[in-house]
């Protein structure tokens, strides 16, 4: 299914909660670090979520030369298999919800106050998102192609991590 003649590299994307039934683009998965500096982005050539903590584990130890202590994402990151390679990477703290049923061991884990306060550091990267979404061109793309979508999140990006670095010298 095609939805635009003169940008066939769009998507739609179902939403499953309140609002908006559908929204077209394209799925982007962003990681971030302390600070608010975004350290990798990367458009999803299929809308599937698994694996990508891994991923940013990985780019974060070669940027860094050691693990996160933290790692946190939407539900759709969530699997046993992930997080399992997480501690096995040295991941001090995972805090991915779970999806589905849940087993009365998960809920007691999802409830606990170090898994929360982990979670909470998702609010900072979806407030990032709607950031780059309000002030740094990521709610339409002026560029087209994916070449064109790459490079207009690149600029936004660049654009977001100066606006960090800039506020963080004024103290």
């Amino acid at each position: 299914m095609t939805l635009s003649l003169f940008e066939p590299y769009t998507r739609a994307i179902p939403r499953y909660k309140g609002g908006a039934l559908v929204e077209f683009g394209r799925q982007v998965i962003l990681d971030e670090v302390e600070g608010g500096m975004v350290t990798r982005y990367q458009i999803l050539e299929h809308p599937n979520e698994h694996g990508q903590a891994i991923e940013a584990v990985a780019h974060h130890c070669a940027l860094f030369a050691h693990p996160p202590g933290l790692v946190t994402g939407d539900r759709g990151v969530h699997s046993a298999e992930t997080e399992d390679k997480l501690k096995a990477a040295a991941v001090k703290r995972v805090a991915i919800p779970a999806s589905g049923k849940l087993s009365e061991e998960r809920k007691a884990l999802e409830q606990t106050r170090t898994w929360k306060r982990g979670y909470r550091w998702r609010a900072g990267i979806e407030g990032r998102i709607a950031s780059l979404r309000r002030d740094f061109g990521w709610r339409k793309s002026r560029y087209h192609g994916l070449d064109g979508m790459e490079r207009e999140l690149g600029l936004g990006v660049i654009a977001s991590n100066l606006r960090r670095i800039a506020l963080a010298k004024k103290v």
